[in-house]
């Protein structure tokens, strides 16, 4: 039974992994198409930049051995092709042509001071047949040294082979065109193929440690932090036309979306009952996790049962583009903490939604002080006894401490997840700093998850009775007309 359960485990990773490496294509595609572009532009120009033509000259010939004493009145019959000779004409040819004497005799030979061009030779095993070339980047050098050196070599090559005489088939030639003349679609085709591989090897990377949180039992596994409610993802074609923002306030769609925001209220007031919280901290691990659109929306249901909401940004960061609260945002709670305007005058009101609004205001340079400060702890203590529910948007607690210095003044805490966009162990290191810094963890709200992953649009999913338990006192006064 465990084997079969690993077997289904394999199945299920392998399945994923080719998700991600699909989904690394969709998304790094043009990166391989830059790639094999820069790799082909590149060796296109390494192979003409560096380009230097060299000509090659050759002559094959073969070499006959002699038992006379090579004087000039010696028969030419006296030379014979002798098999020991043969044999060793590989092993001696090589040296001899990179020997000093040889280099000498040809400078002697030309009257020059050095050699113009390297020498070979290749020795046909078992044979006398010996083919001789020149390479250097004059044509007329190269046949010059080639003509120089086999006609200085039987001497200097006389005291290992003895007397010995080429007899030539191919004499040498002057070289036309460069034997290396580069072939620049091949190269151009080889840099493409390698920026490609690269590229595919970024992919595969990518989807080997992408490692994103796809589904709950992930979590669950290495947490003790439960899941509290999983949001559908909301495509942008179904929201209103003229709106970018997730709203449970358009009736129109999002059905899913709106019940599933409402009975995570449910269950949120349930347990805050239990404790008589008041004050809820959301926060997720970095940005664009839909945390601040969860906290909108959960303060519009808060709201809908006739309770007084308050919805505080904590980011202080940066300032929200918000347009939807009644006149100017002219104040926020940069501004209280700093003392330039009172409590009330960064307080705004929503008449569409009822709720209540402090925006940020400005960002700051040094936000943590001023959320640490006596009178952030003022403030909240004056909220706490005008509100029957205040919600703070805290900023993401990854790569700053705002969060932890917001969670001092929360009675609990609620942690968003995104569907397939943050990395499981920065999940559990964010998740695991809160709970050691004192934090009352509610659960995590797993946001943005595909239809096809969660089964949504079935009916009764959303339903209130669906998580069991009594339904805290006024709740349904307005959200039964409304659901």
């Amino acid at each position: 039974m465990e084997d079969k359960r690993q077997e289904e485990e394999m199945e299920i990773d392998l399945l994923m992994l080719v998700q991600d490496v699909w989904k690394g294509v969709k998304k790094f595609w043009f990166l391989a198409v830059l790639l094999a572009l820069a790799g082909a532009a590149f060796m296109y120009l390494r192979s003409s930049r560096g380009y230097v033509p060299i000509y090659q000259s050759e002559a094959t010939f073969t070499v006959m051995t002699s038992t006379s004493d090579g004087q000039e009145g010696s028969a030419g019959y006296n030379f014979y092709y002798d098999t020991t000779t043969a044999g060793q004409l590989g092993t001696t040819f090589p040296y001899i042509l990179g020997s000093e004497l040889l280099t000498d005799a040809i400078c002697a030979d030309m009257g020059t001071e050095y050699v113009n061009g390297s020498i070979s030779a290749n020795v046909i095993q078992n044979s006398n047949m010996v083919t001789m070339a020149v390479v250097s980047a004059s044509p007329e050098d190269a046949r010059a040294v080639l003509e120089s050196a086999m006609k200085v070599y039987p001497d200097v090559a006389r005291f290992v082979l003895g007397n010995i005489q080429f007899n030539i088939i191919d004499p040498p030639s002057l070289p036309k065109e460069p034997y290396n003349i580069p072939s620049y679609t091949r190269q151009t085709a080889k840099g493409a193929l390698a920026g490609v591989a690269a590229g595919c090897l970024f992919i595969l990377l990518y989807a080997f440690f992408k490692r994103t949180v796809r589904k709950t039992e992930e979590l669950d596994a290495v947490t003790s932090l439960k899941c509290i409610s999983s949001l559908p993802e909301v495509r942008r074609r179904a929201r209103q036309r003229g709106k970018k923002e997730i709203s449970i306030l358009d009736e129109r769609g999002m059905s899913g979306y709106r019940e599933g925001i409402r009975s995570l209220y449910i269950r949120i007031a349930r347990e805050m009952e239990k404790k008589e919280a008041k004050v809820l901290l959301i926060t997720s691990t970095t940005a664009g996790e839909g945390k601040s659109t969860v906290a909108r929306n959960l303060a519009y249901a808060m709201a809908e049962t006739g309770q007084r909401v308050l919805l505080l940004d904590g980011d202080l960061r940066k300032k929200k583009d918000r347009k939807e609260a009644v006149g100017q945002e002219d104040y926020g709670l940069g501004h209280v903490l700093e003392g330039v305007c009172r409590t009330k005058q960064a307080l705004k009101k929503e008449e569409e939604s009822g709720i209540y609004h402090m925006p940020a205001g400005e960002s700051r340079k040094r936000p943590g002080s001023l959320l640490a400060s006596d009178t952030m702890e003022k403030l909240m203590r004056e909220l706490r006894g005008c509100m029957d529910y205040i919600i703070v948007d805290a900023p993401p607690c990854e790569l700053f401490e705002d969060a932890f210095v917001l969670e001092r003044y929360a009675d609990t805490a609620v942690f968003v997840v995104r569907y397939d966009y943050v990395q499981r162990y920065r999940v559990l290191e964010c998740v695991t700093s809160l709970s050691e810094s004192g934090s009352s963890l509610l659960g995590y709200v797993f946001s943005g998850v595909p239809v096809r992953e969660a089964g949504y649009g079935y009916y009764g999913y959303y339903g209130y009775g669906n998580y069991g338990g009594s339904v805290p006192s006024g709740i349904l006064q307005r959200a039964g007309s409304r659901g």
